[in-house]
């Protein structure tokens, strides 16, 4: 276990010895993957806490860790409060956005301030330097590698190489010289010399590839350039599966991952690139300072057109998405069973051991890879709305409000994410009247959002603000709704376009074919939470676009009040009764 104050204070002599005020640790890795190995993660090596999202500023004496309301608690849980000192980010803001405010707080006059550029997207840097504009006399400084490795002596690593997956038309619905040509008409449309593509899903998505290297993801490590007339994918060759040669061989070119810094070089002394376009939040910015030698024309793209491309499920995807969440509901419905007739043997079961059952459960129904760490909380733990550290001593009794949230990768690469709150013990257990009324809270924001009217303007912000005013109006005045509403779902389990949340960035119209959660909860840290989580689609019928869910695992009416429901809400609840398994 690395000494983490030894390990901040070596920090700080390196700040001092670089002559830098602050130093920015990011949680991302080269390729901005959101999920990585701890031991790849500089932030988790200096401070101990392990979430998925989370950055740190380290000055002179301080370190400040910023977190989102997933990660309240858990952070204040596994740092040292002598070491680090947390900062709980709102709703109404990204962490990162809360990060550069502070720094543009603490800088005065001259300010040297070291940053990742391996590790920190374009668009990131852009809103650090727009942050800090009124600080006249602030200096950045790129360093490639995090100085944490180093000191840490740890080498950066990923997961054992494995041989890539194709996916065939029957799932992915399209070939990958059909979703290139798609590309290619865009990059001649908006008169594209070359389009660089460092986003890993959309990569997977062109390719119809998919991996299982990296941490909850379908992905493989990747960068891609598309001409008007060929494209190049760079990656691991070795890894290539057999059907490459059959399937896309003559779609795209292959090279090592490793050529790609001397395809640039080579390419950079000829004139056949007149524009770059590059999408900024998935570009690092040290990719960016490889390919602005290309051109003088390089060109922001403002949305990803492919990952806009990838947010429309066509029909075979959807179908495929409906049989991998047939299987997550069995997942669940078969641990729920397991549970109660475990409880009514007198077997004693533990956090972990649940944990463990749910993930034997998905490699019984043929999944390949979970697409997040299986969440298995009981009691006042259910208050951790990202637990992921199931406790072995953590034993469930009847009556304790159990919180399971649990995805997985099947054959086609694609996340499935559901959650389920319920009573241990079954149905002859009996619900407290608190826990009633906080699970029928949520409830009822759950049953809204899958019945919300989309229109053609309706956004996920639209949808989040319909759920939040539900389950408000509701809730114990001691209960807090700390996240957002949901998310897209698709190749990787938090994908993007869509967003269902509060801040600006949810602000996205919901298109027919979009996969997307609807999870509000309600949490109180010293009694629990409950969140309940249908992942959805949209779709268009008689004209109009409906929810329709894709999850169909049963609620918990143990925990249900329905004095507490209105006769739109009781008829809802019949309708989703009606068409639920089991």
């Amino acid at each position: 276990m690395t000494n983490r104050k030894k390990l901040l204070n070596e920090f700080y002599s390196f700040l001092d010895r670089e002559g830098l005020d602050f130093f920015i640790i990011n949680s991302t890795d080269e390729y901005l993957n959101e999920y990585i190995e701890l031991e790849n993660n500089p932030r988790y090596l200096l401070t101990g806490f392990s979430g998925s999202t989370g950055d740190v500023i380290v000055s002179q004496g301080q370190a400040f860790l910023f977190v989102d309301g997933r990660y309240h608690l858990q952070a204040e849980g596994e740092v040292d409060p002598d070491l680090i000192t947390v900062i709980k980010v709102g709703l109404a803001k990204p962490p990162q956005k809360a990060l550069y405010e502070k720094l543009a707080e603490l800088s005065n006059i001259q300010t040297n301030i070291g940053i990742v550029s391996s590790r920190t997207s374009c668009a990131g840097f852009k809103e650090l330097l727009k942050t800090l504009e009124e600080k006249k006399n602030v200096k950045i400084v790129e360093y490639e590698q995090d100085p944490v490795f180093k000191m840490t002596g740890v080498q950066e690593k990923f997961g054992e190489k494995e041989n890539l997956r194709y996916i065939p038309v029957e799932i992915s619905g399209k070939t990958p010289s059909e979703k290139l040509e798609c590309v290619r008409n865009f990059n001649r449309e908006n008169e594209i010399d070359l389009l660089l593509i460092t986003d890993l899903p959309d990569i997977a998505y062109l390719t119809n590839l998919r991996g299982m290297e990296i941490p909850y993801s379908s992905c493989f490590k990747a960068k891609a350039l598309v001409y008007k007339d060929r494209a190049y994918i760079f990656t691991d060759m070795e890894k290539l599966p057999p059907e490459v040669k059959i399937n896309i061989n003559d779609v795209f070119i292959f090279k090592n991952e490793s050529e790609f810094e001397y395809f640039i070089d080579e390419l950079a002394k000829t004139e056949q690139v007149s524009s770059v376009y590059y999408h900024p939040r998935s570009t690092t910015l040290a990719v960016f300072r490889k390919i602005e030698k290309l051109s003088d024309k390089i060109v922001e793209v403002k949305d990803s057109f492919i990952s806009s491309l990838k947010a429309i499920k066509n029909d075979q995807e959807l179908e495929h998405f409906r049989e991998c969440f047939l299987k997550t509901d069995i997942v669940v419905n078969r641990t729920i069973c397991w549970i109660e007739q475990s409880l009514d043997r007198g077997k004693k079961i533990s956090e972990k051991e649940l944990s463990d059952k749910v993930k034997s459960l998905f490699r019984e129904e043929g999944a390949v890879g979970l697409s997040f760490e299986v969440l298995t909380a009981c009691g006042e733990n259910t208050a951790f709305i990202h637990y992921t550290h199931p406790s072995p001593e953590k034993i469930i009794k009847k009556e304790d409000l159990i919180l399971l949230d649990c995805g997985a990768f099947f054959e086609g690469g694609y996340a499935t994410d559901q959650t389920r709150t319920f009573l241990a013990g079954g149905s002859g257990t009996q619900a407290t009247e608190l826990q009633k009324h906080v699970y029928t809270s949520v409830l009822k924001g759950f049953l809204t959002g899958i019945n919300y009217e989309i229109t053609e303007t309706t956004t996920g912000y639209d949808l989040d603000m319909a759920v939040r005013k539900v389950v408000d109006a509701s809730k114990p005045e001691e209960f807090n709704f700390a996240h957002a509403t949901g998310h897209g779902v698709g190749i990787t389990v938090h994908e993007s376009p869509p967003k269902i949340g509060p801040s600006e960035h949810s602000k996205i119209l919901l298109r027919e074919g979009m996969v997307f959660t609807v999870e509000p909860g309600l949490y109180n840290e010293t009694w629990g939470g409950v969140r309940i989580e249908n992942t959805v689609t949209a779709v268009k019928k008689d004209g109009k676009i409906e929810i329709i869910t894709l999850t169909r695992a049963p609620l918990d009416e143990n925990l249900i009040n329905y004095d507490m429901l209105t006769d739109q809400e009781k008829s809802w609840l019949e309708k989703y009764n009606k068409s639920k398994i089991g």
